[in-house]
């Protein structure tokens, strides 16, 4: 292919992306005040999930950064041959992550500005607007920016997690979840979406299996297991409270008695 077209596509891309995040940055305010209007947390969640679900958020941002960066290398065939639909796949799902990690981390300083450059996934609008990217081994430019951006977001956890004096032990899981998904991923000779179904419904005591034939039915069993997991965690806490208030206040109530006794008992022996 010509530079005449490799300049058309990179122009192309970046007009796109730019529309996106444009409309995503203005509109970022109102969708979260509508989100958080319908789906409130605080009306479904004790404070205390609410806050794990914070440290959960921020360490999910590396992982989702983590297999993007994995998947460069399968999405060029370095490692394996794949699907169009896993290219496909792949492609929508590093615009939707760096769109949303750009808008995120966007302040108007100079250096927001460079990473969400190196953010911008050229290869990947190109792919799905043209058929095939000739800018492909830009994600690979991108990969410092990436991992940069994976520091400030654990950063940010370790700051969160001192703040509110959370305990550490989600971090644990995640490195657990880390190893596990880098070992299944040459062991098993999985591609990263397999990779990462295998490993949910493993930690999830759901087998070892890769559930859901095409992508998208692999995407909604990883949501699944993970939404169960988390709701049956915030279900057990929350049970778990209800049941020592329960026992707390019949405590309160005894010795409500006892010193309601106590007083009386005083006040008939002032009397006489």
């Amino acid at each position: 292919m010509n530079n005449n077209y490799l300049v058309f596509q990179i122009i192309v891309s970046l007009i796109i992306f730019g529309i996106i995040f444009l409309m995503g940055y203005t509109l970022k305010d109102r969708i979260l005040h509508k989100v958080n209007f319908f789906l409130n947390p605080h009306e479904y969640l004790p404070d205390e999930q609410i806050k794990t679900l914070k440290q959960f958020y921020y360490l999910l941002l590396i992982l989702v950064l983590f297999v993007t960066i994995v998947n460069f290398f399968f999405d060029n065939d370095i490692v394996m041959h794949n699907s169009p639909e896993f290219y496909v796949f792949n492609s929508v799902i590093d615009i939707i992550c760096s769109m949303y990690i750009g808008i995120n981390i966007y302040d108007g300083s100079k250096k927001s500005k460079i990473l969400i450059v190196f953010l911008i996934p050229l290869a990947s609008i190109a792919f799905l607007l043209f058929g095939e990217s000739v800018i492909e081994y830009w994600d690979f430019i991108r990969i410092p920016a990436l991992l940069y951006i994976m520091k400030i977001l654990y950063d940010k956890f370790k700051t969160f997690t001192t703040k509110h004096n959370l305990g550490k032990s989600i971090f644990l899981l995640f490195t657990i979840i880390f190893i596990t998904f880098i070992l299944t991923l040459f062991v098993e000779n999985e591609d990263p979406l397999n990779a990462l179904v295998m490993v949910s419904n493993a930690f999830t005591s759901n087998g070892y299996a890769i559930t859901g034939e095409s992508v998208v039915g692999k995407i909604i069993s990883i949501f699944l297991v993970w939404s169960g997991y988390i709701i049956s965690g915030a279900a057990t806490a929350t049970l778990s409270a209800a049941i020592l208030i329960t026992h707390f206040n019949r405590k309160l109530n005894r010795y409500d008695e006892k010193f309601e006794n106590l007083e009386n008992l005083i006040k008939d022996l002032k009397d006489d």
